[in-house]
């Protein structure tokens, strides 16, 4: 028996999942969060405040609450996001094959991103300068954490 998956797609202006449930048939969300969406438009800062974060946060947390409910148990999310698989190569530099990302994964990059908010010298964190990059993790992060993801499974990027 296949297990569900649901498939991820973060852009720059919304969010698109689609879960293939066990009973076969689809179900699709279009949601209004990208890395240059989120509530009062995109970072204004590089690095973004914590105030930025946080409005953020919520912004993202009320586009992905109310599929909690729609969403089948069990899932495995999937993605095939070039960012997704930049955030492989900071969290596992020596271990090349992992397709894989915990959310404890997505959990210790979104914790460097805000200690960078916080005053944190970025150059220090080794993570990817640009606004867009921390946006994806937020998304990543709170989609994952309120829909009850444990992880994330690299698919190869779409070109």
């Amino acid at each position: 028996m296949r297990e569900a998956r649901t498939h991820i797609e973060i852009g720059k202006h919304e969010t698109f999942l689609a879960t293939e449930p066990l009973e076969g048939g689809s179900l699709e969300w279009m949601l209004d969060i990208g890395t240059r969406a989120l509530g009062s438009g995109p970072f204004k800062h590089t690095p973004p405040t914590a105030l930025e974060i946080e409005t953020a946060i919520e912004h993202v947390e009320n586009a992905v609450m109310p599929l909690l409910r729609q969403l089948p148990r069990g899932s495995q999310l999937v993605t095939s996001d070039a960012a997704a698989h930049e955030l492989r190569r900071l969290v596992h530099e020596r271990e090349a094959g992992s397709a894989l990302l915990l959310i404890d994964d997505i959990e210790q990059v979104f914790n460097q991103i805000a200690a960078v908010s916080l005053g944190r010298p970025v150059a220090s964190s080794g993570l990817p300068p640009q606004p867009d990059f921390a946006a994806y993790v937020l998304i990543l992060r709170e989609t994952m954490h309120h829909l009850g993801f444990a992880s994330l499974m690299l698919l190869p990027p779409h070109d």
